[in-house]
């Protein structure tokens, strides 16, 4: 499943250089195209060197820069080909949907399903990187007009609403091996694109709210939620933004989180739940990235930018390094949309 807050030590920043150069202007017996000539449209594209640390010989990523032994995630190739779609990237787009279907699906039957971790033995899929992939597929098919992409989706959201289930909860994943639904659900999963046939608002609505940080999780079975003793940022942004999706505020995180950027300038990777009080000294661009988000979402659009200035002078100091994917893409996808 997903790899929350993995210590950053750095990203590698690979862009492509190129040399300014000048038109001469054009002499007066040359000819002028009509000025309502319809021009050619720019295509954007990724550097041909983008990321390419993470990518194997057949364009599989892995989860570590230059360590082909590292993890191949479903994680992965959903935020890359999210960041595709982002990027306006058809070619590369296309090639990634070659190796989600060649690698990543496992078809049962009528089930159409994603194994969250591919060659290893892993017999599960991963709720919130299939909702992802069918979103970023959907989305493809808008851009580039290929119907096959969001038949692809139809078919994985298909499977999730009828087998993904528990006590009337779509639930975190499915074992084929054992035919099994997961027990739980976990909140920071429920992400914008979760259809709302799946009722995962009900889960959100019902949180206490009452204390700071919220309960990472729902017992489908004994339906209780459930917290731990140390939090994680990424999945408490995540339940935040999840919430104000439908329409809920979070008055005491957002308090709590806005006094730390104010005093702190920083966030750190782990908190303890009882005393408010960081458990560990390291940093997260994906945590950025949805701390980014977030700020933006409530209005506080300073706040937002000084997030993204704090996450590039992370990789100012830090320069190259180990950086799982999840961070390098997260901060991307942050610093390279032009919407925000």
């Amino acid at each position: 499943m997903m790899k929350w807050l993995l210590p950053v030590m750095g990203v590698a920043m690979l862009a492509a250089c190129s040399e300014e150069t000048s038109e001469p202007s054009p002499q007066p017996d040359e000819q002028q195209a009509p000025e309502d000539q319809e021009q050619p449209v720019e295509q954007k594209a990724v550097p041909e060197d983008f990321a390419e640390a993470y990518f194997d010989e057949n364009n599989f990523i892995h989860a570590y820069p230059s360590a082909p032994d590292s993890q191949y995630l479903s994680e992965s190739i959903g935020l890359y080909m999210e960041y595709l779609v982002m990027m306006e990237d058809e070619e590369k787009f296309a090639e990634q949907y070659e190796n989600l279907m060649d690698a990543f699906v496992v078809e049962e039957g009528d089930n159409f399903l994603i194994n969250w971790l591919i060659f290893e033995d892993a017999t599960v899929n991963a709720l919130i990187d299939d909702i992802r992939i069918a979103a970023a597929l959907r989305e493809a098919d808008q851009l580039f007009g290929q119907p096959k992409y969001s038949e692809t989706a139809d078919r994985i959201i298909e499977t999730i609403s009828r087998i993904q289930t528990n006590n009337g909860y779509t639930v975190d994943y499915y074992d084929w091996e054992v035919e099994f639904p997961a027990q739980r659900v976990t909140l920071s999963y429920l992400i914008d694109d979760v259809p709302k046939d799946m009722n995962a608002d009900r889960v959100l609505e019902n949180v206490d709210t009452n204390e700071v940080f919220f309960p990472e999780y729902f017992d489908v079975v004994e339906e209780v939620y459930v917290k731990g003793d140390v939090i994680h940022p990424i999945d408490q942004l995540l339940i935040a933004i999840n919430r104000e999706r439908i329409g809920l505020s979070s008055e005491r995180f957002e308090e709590w989180l806005k006094t730390e950027w104010e005093e702190e300038g920083r966030l750190y990777g782990r908190y303890d739940r009882e005393t408010l009080q960081p458990a560990v000294t390291y940093e997260s661009l994906a945590m950025y990235f949805f701390m980014n988000e977030y700020f933006l979402i409530i209005g506080e659009e300073e706040a937002a930018e000084e997030v993204k200035v704090r996450a590039t002078e992370m990789i100012e100091e830090n320069g190259e390094g180990e950086t799982h994917f999840f961070d390098f893409i997260h901060y991307h996808l942050m610093t390279e949309d032009e919407s925000k």
